[in-house]
């Protein structure tokens, strides 16, 4: 049993294709690789280098990780892994088949179509139930951890192709 104290594994990622691309990261599809040709569909948001060397930047993308690991709810994607190579920083994300609020918004524009009142009550209220979950969690003895989301916007909220709303 002493031996299985600390499982040590290799994470071995095959970048797929670019989801979306900012001035501090990028964010790609990938293939997380395991034994017996296990594949996982993952997203990875990578740091840019010149960010991941400033301080400041880098504790507060790992406290954004470490704060978020634990957030396990539907409509809120859900944060796998932090790690380094060389420096630069990356999470391993859940990835999520569907498209932003944003670019749902903008192909009804673009087709000169509304989006139905019931279906975007549902996107709201399926991000607030995300966010209320966030902002009620409690660390392991119950003290609240005081989570504010501070960037809600279309971009930030993915329309699974079944239907699941989740922010991200």
């Amino acid at each position: 049993m002493e031996k299985l104290k600390h499982i040590f594994s290799e994470l071995h990622f095959e970048l797929v294709r670019t989801i979306a691309e900012g001035g501090m990261g990028i964010v790609y599809e990938a293939k997380q690789m395991g034994s017996g040709n296990f594949s996982k569909r993952v997203a990875i948001k990578l740091i840019r280098e010149e960010y991941s060397k400033i301080e400041e930047f880098r504790n507060n993308f790992i406290g954004e990780a470490r704060l978020v690991a634990d957030l396990i709810h539907t409509n809120i994607v859900q944060t796998y892994h932090l790690g380094e190579i060389s420096g630069q920083y990356f999470m391993t994300m859940e990835y999520v088949d569907g498209i932003t609020l944003e670019d749902f918004v903008s192909r009804h524009k673009r087709t000169n179509q509304k989006v139905p009142a019931d279906l975007a009550a549902f996107i709201v209220s399926r991000i607030c139930r995300g966010l209320s979950h966030a902002h009620q969690k409690c660390d392991s003895t119950g003290r609240p951890l005081g989570i504010v989301h501070r960037d809600v916007n279309p971009r930030n909220i993915m329309i699974a192709s079944e239907g699941d709303v989740k922010l991200t």
